[in-house]
């Protein structure tokens, strides 16, 4: 009696928005599920035995158990390792087993064929122009002999596999034994196969050009189903329809800008005008206030320093218009770029009258995400004990000064400003919006360039039109200190949930390390001045 194990564990990023909603698989394609699909395929072929490996949003899959009475199988290790470790999940099951994928779409029911012969197969299609799907030698007898990453105009794999219970028994003994070796875990189970080829004989069996999908962006999915925006069941489509007073066929171009922690970006066109839709990640959190961002790109529109925006939610998400023809700020190139920044900020600190939202403490934030970080990283309170302890010392003494807060964009750096070829100057991305210190949003774009100590003279001496005070300088550069400690936690806290911890984070670490002393010493030395 076969079986069948399908592969549903991966978040498949190169779909996103419409991943953060639901897991591929589960994607509505011409009126069927895709997964519902495969497994409705194999019923009527007679395999009831069905095994779904699940990872990402494994949740939404739970229903298939009672409507299909498949079992699922658990792959928490599915952001980090390939679809091989899915397969040694799954190792129990491996006997006459055809192996698939919970997004393949096949035209004609594959798993009708036979094969009377019993013979192991991997599903293949001669493919025209370059590929980046598995390719393939074979002999005469249909046997694969050679096999390559990409490859053009040949044969390649394409669709599902077939092990039958003699191919299955090596396979798993050789999983079982080296799945610990280096870089095993991350492979593909076909380049598992083919670092034992010569212990495991598997056949092509070829498939018609156009049979087997694998649909590999939404433009490639909605060339096969035109309707496929429609039926996606997306609260995103929903959500742009209804701010730009559009049918869902009318979005195209989507193209991710951007997919991390706390939000995915993606730009689109509507009628001739590309925009911007931002929605929020499930682990923001711990990191943003939505409410104060809300008020911050409200203010920063009002007064004319973002533009670009068109409608926020207080859900988190937001639709903007897509800022063309930029060009790079460099604030150490351009004098004037870094005058008007910092008149930006002038703008929006005397702007802000009313507290309402959140309070952003660089120095209670920063333990608080590198609390959360000890989880996976250790004791990082232990490790940097005497960096929190000078860091700790100078929160003490801003507080003690006792500077009026205002509303801050507390992520400024060179990234967040957008400039047009043609002068116009955006500052956007209000995520980490909140009333703190002015200085600190100075401090922002220095503590995560390594600066030294003349930058930090220029900076400030531009933010307040003149030369510093001792005291003003000695503020100066605690904030820098403080915010580089917030970012620097900000780094381990999006190492230690499998994210990239930000080209800044060793800079914005450097800085808080070289300046903490010396701020330290320069308010004692401005204490036994006064005294």
């Amino acid at each position: 009696m076969k079986n069948a194990i399908i592969l549903a564990a991966g978040k498949s990023s190169s779909f996103a928005p419409f991943t953060y909603e639901r897991p591929k698989g589960l994607f509505c394609v011409k009126g069927e599920i895709l997964i519902e699909r495969q497994i409705e395929q194999l019923h009527k072929a007679g395999i009831y035995e069905i095994y779904v490996v699940v990872g990402y949003m494994k949740e939404k899959f739970f229903y298939l158990e009672e409507k299909y009475g498949v079992v699922l199988l658990v792959n928490n290790q599915f952001s980090l390792k390939g679809n091989l470790y899915s397969l040694f999940v799954a190792r129990n099951y491996l006997q006459d087993t055809f192996i698939c994928c919970g997004d393949h779409y096949f035209l004609e029911n594959p798993f009708l064929d036979k094969n009377e012969q019993n013979i192991s197969y991997r599903a293949c299609m001669k493919l025209q122009g370059k590929f980046l799907e598995f390719g393939i030698e074979y002999s005469d007898a249909n046997v694969i002999t050679d096999f390559s990453i990409g490859g053009c105009d040949g044969m390649a794999m394409v669709g599902h596999a077939y092990f039958n219970q003699r191919f299955s028994r090596i396979f798993c003994d050789k999983m079982e034994k080296e799945i610990d070796d280096f870089g095993v875990k991350s492979m593909f189970w076909e380049e598992f196969y083919a670092k034992h080829q010569k212990s495991l004989t598997l056949y092509i069996k070829e498939y018609d050009a156009g049979m087997i999908l694998e649909f590999d962006s939404i433009k490639d999915l909605r060339r096969f189903d035109s309707e496929f925006l429609l039926n996606v069941n997306s609260e995103i489509i929903g959500n742009i329809t209804k701010v730009l007073k559009c049918e869902p066929n009318d979005i195209v171009d989507i193209q991710v800008i951007q997919a991390g922690l706390t939000n995915v970006s993606f730009s689109f066109d509507v009628h001739d005008t590309k925009y911007v839709y931002r929605h929020p990640g499930t682990s923001a959190g711990n990191m943003v206030d939505r409410k104060t961002e809300l008020l911050a790109q409200k203010v920063a529109k009002d007064i004319g320093i973002d533009s670009s925006i068109i409608y926020m939610d207080a859900a988190g998400w937001k639709i903007s218009y897509f800022i063309e023809d930029t060009v790079a700020i460099d604030f150490q190139k351009d004098k004037d770029d870094l005058k008007r920044s910092m008149a930006y900020l002038r703008k929006l600190h005397k702007t802000s009258k009313s507290q309402e939202g959140k309070v952003f403490d660089d120095f209670a934030e920063g333990m608080k995400l590198m609390k959360i970080a000890s989880c996976v990283k250790g004791d990082l309170i232990r490790e940097f004990h005497d960096l929190i302890v000078k860091v700790q010392k100078l929160d003490s003494i801003v507080k003690e000064e006792d500077n009026e807060k205002v509303l801050c964009h507390n992520d400024v750096y060179e990234p967040n400003f957008l400039k047009k070829r043609s002068g116009e100057l955006y500052l956007i991305d209000w995520e980490y919006a909140g009333w703190n210190d002015p200085a600190n949003d100075i401090a922002c774009i220095l503590c995560r360039t390594e600066c030294n100590e003349d930058m930090i003279r220029e900076y400030f001496g531009l933010y307040y039109e003149r030369t510093l005070t001792i005291q003003e300088y000695c503020h100066a550069l605690a904030y820098v200190v403080l915010c580089g400690f917030y970012w620097f936690c900000w780094g381990l806290y999006k190492g230690s949930v499998g994210d990239d911890d930000g080209f800044f984070f060793l800079p914005a670490y450097r800085t808080c390390v070289k300046y903490a002393d010396k701020a330290l010493e320069e308010y004692k030395k401005m204490e036994e001045e006064q005294n």
